[in-house]
């Protein structure tokens, strides 16, 4: 059974340690863009981003309460920009994604903002998939830009 609950304190180093193990499998990064994420997601790192926001951080736990997914965002001027998604390898395929995102966009009228936005690597399909399923509309492909590398940004407008 898969949950999705807003992370606590106690879970960052989880989070933490399965966010280094996603970046790190990852394809879609070069080794300049991994080292640089992996200096800003750190156990102390999310729990500064808690703290000033505790809708911030969403976790997926599993049946036995191992966190198999996250997402990661922030409140930027009346916005919820997602840093970062991502689920563990052994999970992937099974809607935990899809559940992350959807918290998410449920959290932002909580949170004051009335869309959510983020970014995908262009060569991110499984991502750019989802995000499309989720209802988010591509905005603009941004050639060699963070790290060197093409994004693309994406928004979806929160349901009223």
């Amino acid at each position: 059974m898969l949950k999705i609950v807003i992370a606590e304190e106690s879970d960052l180093p989880d989070t933490a340690r399965l966010f280094a193990r996603v970046l790190r499998e990852i394809p879609y990064y070069n080794a300049l863009a991994k080292e640089g994420e992996a200096k800003k997601y750190t156990a102390t790192t999310l729990a500064r981003k808690l703290s000033e926001d505790p809708y911030s951080i969403l976790v997926a736990r599993n049946g036995d309460r191992k966190i198999v997914g996250f997402c990661i965002s922030h409140f930027d001027d009346y916005t919820i920009w997602v840093d970062w998604y991502g689920v563990d390898t052994t999970r992937r395929r099974n809607g935990v994604g899809t559940a992350l995102l959807k918290k998410t966009i449920q959290t932002a009228t909580k949170r004051g903002a009335h869309k959510v936005w983020c970014d995908t690597r262009t060569i991110n399909e499984p991502s750019k998939d989802l995000l499309q399923k989720m209802g988010f509309t591509r905005l603009v492909e941004i050639k060699n830009h963070w790290y060197g590398q093409d994004f693309i940004l994406w928004e979806r407008f929160v349901d009223p």
